[in-house]
């Protein structure tokens, strides 16, 4: 994942009349959810979600393909530990298409994968595929105000040694069942996010929404 990022940040250097973003997301209060099926039987043994505050994401974009109603990105996103039951954080990296419907309005999108980072000792996940859709709206040649949902999966996570599963939920999971089943654990998180965009390029002309 870092390496990514370094990555991007050459490509920027390489390419110097290059059209490149920051972006700064808010994310609204949100939940995660931890869900636990049984691999013998296949019935759900928990589906438990869990309240997190107010986020911060910051994320790096490099032009990659343009025309003239159409732009692809390549881009890495870093976001800050939201506190919940733990502290967790999903670090992702992506493709990222906008269109052009309006003069000042873009209709946009991600596409990647999606890192888990978390203070909780043996979490038991790891990595997962991230999907988001908004809007962009243009206030100037540098500063675009966006909103997008976005949703985080993280998927088909065998554990099959109990004792070293340690998610937050096992406190607050009612019975033993889960005890017993070799169980495949899954995470979901969807987030809306408010994100302030700034764009710059050497070269004015190439310089759109």
């Amino acid at each position: 994942m870092i390496r990514f990022f370094y990555t991007l940040a050459l490509l920027s250097l390489g390419l110097s009349n290059s059209f490149s973003r920051i972006i700064t997301t808010i994310d609204i209060p949100s939940s995660y959810t931890f869900e636990g099926t049984s691999i013998e039987t296949g019935d759900i043994l928990f589906s438990q979600d869990y309240d997190n505050k107010i986020g911060i994401n910051i994320a790096y974009q490099q032009i990659i393909y343009f025309r003239e109603k159409f732009s692809l990105y390549a881009g890495g996103e870093f976001m800050l530990g939201k506190k919940s039951e733990s502290k967790i954080a999903f670090h992702s990296m992506y493709i990222s298409p906008s269109f052009l419907l309006k003069e000042q309005i873009a209709l946009s999108g991600r596409v990647g994968i999606t890192q888990i980072n978390t203070d909780q000792p043996n979490f038991n996940l790891d990595r997962g595929v991230l999907a988001s859709i908004g809007l962009e709206y243009k206030i100037s040649d540098d500063i675009i105000l966006g909103f997008d949902y976005c949703f985080y999966d993280i998927k088909n996570k065998t554990i099959t040694d109990v004792s070293n599963f340690n998610p937050p939920i096992i406190t607050n999971i009612d019975g033993d069942n889960i005890l017993i089943d070799t169980v495949d654990l899954d995470l979901s998180y969807r987030k809306l996010g408010f994100s302030i965009i700034y764009a710059f390029t050497n070269n004015k002309k190439e310089k759109k929404l």
